[in-house]
């Protein structure tokens, strides 16, 4: 019996001592989740040891990089420094983009279309925000525990949620990459597209499972500390908009089933309910404040865990276990592998990739690698995986097609008034084939009425991998009524072809020649038609890395363009002309001032020019005091400076949720005939003030012109500037 006793003692004392399982839960709630941070900086203060975490949404973001060994001041330097809207995004980031893309965007200007997959059906995006770029930056943020794929084994053992989007379930991650898991649990169905992970479309676990307290009793948690950073819905709303409703939505599956978590929390257990009221899940400028809100609520519950402090001694050595990080050590590449299931060959993904067999393995230049062949706009994804099997490195480089990468269809609406019983529209219309064969050749049509008439179709065809060489020819037809000058109606059609030059994403060189039918008609001279014939050469040089086409705040544009007529050619003119514009915003905070600069000469002339080929100023931030097409003549020249303040952001939703501005602009210029002489004494000066927004159909503005002779307009534009 006094053994037996000795036993029980003993097993008495040491079962007695052993500490509670203690398992921290956070929830979802956007940039609220900051609160995360301050509640795992009071927990470290008061020296109380975690034993598993689990989250869900941006509680997997925190958790996940605190369980796998970041401090909570390393990761409160992660959310406070960085520019989210560089990650959160809904579009690509333009100033990448190719060229001819860019190019596409002066035409259509607004942002309608629909696109068309593989199997010819017309599809939508899965999501409003992009995947690529904020799983790209979860990446970064984990790759010290890249190798690692049990979340047991990292420092403290964690769990993410997530939701199948296909039937609702609440889907438990304990493995894999940290990254992709972050992203997933964090993908908000209609916000961001849903990622694949072992066959499953996986979004926001806050759908299923905003806090998972259920997943940390599944886990043998004795106690539970739970963070609830979730926005409750309005029953108030005022249901104005697209993003208002999907905001109230999510809100309200997500507290719904955040109150049946909690219902199984018991008395030994803590609930933490930051007051965040005034803060939205987009606050990611607020990290800061909302991070000491997690402080300050953390120490008006410290009287519900302080128990679970543990001595100063135990605590330094719980934290030399938990600080622990996998370090990556970059390693020589021993072979490169692509597995693509898109139009591009493999051979032309590789010849885009910095990286090659022996070279020293950079994942940061891997990881921009990778956007800038995402950016090439035809990949839903472009990701990579490393792997180190019989002492052999290997990088493996995954791509998915995008939604529309088999085509698009877009639409564009314009509409312009003058106040002055004088508007005019335009609707556009353009069908883009992709795919056309593995080096990425397109089959480009457009369609316009309104403004002028127009038809015309191309097919461009790189000429070797990178598609760095081009081929373009095309067919045109043209009809425009120029009432400003004798009521002409001028027709032109034929076709021309073109070979070019791709430097980057910046630069485009090319050289074509056409053949064309000019048909003249002036009504109020009642003449005769006359048919005119044109053989024009030309060679332009263009350069692009604005970030927006019609609000840039950095970058800079320019064109360089020569032509020539040739009479020697069979045709009917005989001329030259130069043209040259430039154009350079700088933003300073809320403020952008950019200028314009456009000049264009004719020369070496023995015929009068076409009326294709004529210069043409007035109209808003044209001479905005004079009427659109006020002047037409063979010379040019023309000087803008205009001023912009930004009343209001777009925010991560862009032209989804249009930013608005108010400006004035100054504006000098001039046309000439050949038979005249440039004076700078008749130099129009022009100026305008303007209230504008960049929309969802293209920029609107509304605008005030005046001249120094005392000529006035007013402007309303809608969907793209004439």
């Amino acid at each position: 019996m006094k053994y037996l006793f000795l036993i029980s003692l003993i097993i008495t004392v040491i079962f007695g001592n052993e500490r509670p399982k203690v398992a921290l839960v956070l929830s979802g709630g956007g940039a609220r989740g900051g609160v995360h941070v301050g509640v795992l900086k009071e927990l470290e203060k008061n020296k109380i040891p975690i034993d598993m975490i689990i989250g869900t949404s941006m509680g997997s973001f925190v958790g996940g990089l605190y369980a796998s060994g970041k401090t909570p001041q390393e990761i409160q330097n992660i959310l406070v420094k960085t520019d989210w809207q560089e990650y959160i995004r809904t579009d690509y980031n333009r100033i990448d983009i190719p060229m001819k893309r860019k190019q596409i965007e002066y035409y259509f200007q607004g942002r309608l279309g629909l696109g068309i997959d593989a199997k010819n059906n017309f599809v939508l995006p899965t999501g409003v925000f992009k995947r690529q770029p904020l799983l790209l930056k979860f990446l970064k943020e984990s790759e010290h525990v890249e190798k690692i794929k049990d979340f047991d084994k990292f420092p403290i053992p964690f769990r993410a949620v997530a939701t199948n989007i296909l039937n609702g379930d609440s889907v438990v991650l304990k493995s894999g990459s940290l990254g992709q898991v972050m992203y997933a649990s964090s993908a908000i169905p209609g916000g961001f597209q849903p990622i694949k992970t072992d066959g499953i479309y996986l979004v926001d676990g806050g759908i299923s499972k905003n806090i998972p307290i259920s997943v940390a009793k599944d886990m043998g948690a004795d106690i539970v500390i739970a963070v609830d950073a979730s926005e409750s819905f309005d029953k108030n709303l005022n249901v104005n908009s697209y993003f208002v409703v999907m905001n109230q939505l999510v809100n309200i599956l997500m507290r719904k089933n955040a109150e049946n978590e909690i219902s199984l929390l018991t008395s030994d257990d803590v609930l933490i309910i930051p007051y965040l009221n005034g803060y939205s899940g987009l606050d990611v400028d607020k990290y800061d404040e909302i991070i000491k809100v997690g402080e300050e609520y953390a120490k008006y519950k410290l009287h519900e865990f302080e128990h679970l402090r543990i001595s100063d001694e135990e605590y330094s050595k719980y934290l030399d276990e938990h600080r622990f990080k996998q370090e990556y050590k970059s390693n020589y590449i021993d072979e490169i592998i692509i597995k693509n299931d898109t139009y591009i060959s493999n051979e032309a993904i590789k010849e885009r990739l910095y990286i090659k067999v022996g070279d020293i393995l950079d994942e940061c230049k891997l990881r921009k690698n990778m956007m800038h062949i995402y950016n090439m706009m035809i990949f839903d994804s472009v990701e990579y995986e490393l792997k180190t099997e019989n002492g052999k490195n290997t990088v493996i480089i995954k791509t998915t097609p995008s939604w529309d990468n088999h085509g698009e269809i877009r639409f564009a609406i314009g509409f312009e008034d003058d106040f002055s019983g004088s508007s005019t529209y335009s609707f556009k219309m353009g069908y883009r084939m992709y795919g056309i064969n593995s080096y990425g050749a397109e089959v480009n049509s457009d369609f316009e009425i309104g403004r002028k008439e127009q038809l015309r179709s191309e097919f461009y065809q790189p000429i070797n991998l990178l598609g760095h060489y081009f081929i373009r020819p095309n067919i045109s037809y043209v009809n425009q009524v120029d009432k400003e000058n004798n009521d002409l109606d001028v027709e032109r059609y034929g076709g021309s072809i073109s070979f070019g030059k791709y430097f980057s994403t910046d630069y485009e060189l090319e050289v074509g020649i056409g053949i064309y039918k000019d048909v003249v008609e002036s009504f109020k001279l009642e003449q005769e038609v006359q048919n005119f014939k044109s053989r024009p050469v030309y060679l332009s040089f263009k350069s692009d890395n604005l970030d927006n086409v019609n609000f840039p705040n950095i970058g800079i544009k320019s064109e360089i363009k020569w032509l020539k007529e040739y009479e020697s050619l069979t045709g009917e003119y005989d001329y030259e002309q130069f043209y040259f514009d430039v154009e350079k915003p700088i933003k300073i905070d809320q403020h952008n001032i950019t200028t314009y600069f456009k000049f264009a000469t004719t020369y070496n002339y023995t015929t009068d020019v076409s009326l294709v080929n004529k210069y043409t100023l007035g109209g808003l931030f044209n001479l905005s005091g004079y009427k659109p097409y006020s002047f037409n003549d063979d010379n040019l020249m023309l000087g803008v400076v205009k001023y912009r303040y930004e009343i209001k952001n777009g925010g991560f939703f862009g032209t989804l949720d249009a930013s608005l501005y108010a400006g004035v602009s100054l504006e000098f210029g001039e046309v000439w005939g050949n038979d005249e002489h440039y004076e700078s004494s008749k130099i129009k000066k022009s100026a305008s003030v303007y209230v504008a927004a960049d929309t969802f159909l293209g920029p609107f503005y509304l605008a005030y012109g005046a001249s120094a002779d005392g000529y006035l307009s007013a402007y309303l534009y809608l969907g793209e500037k004439f």
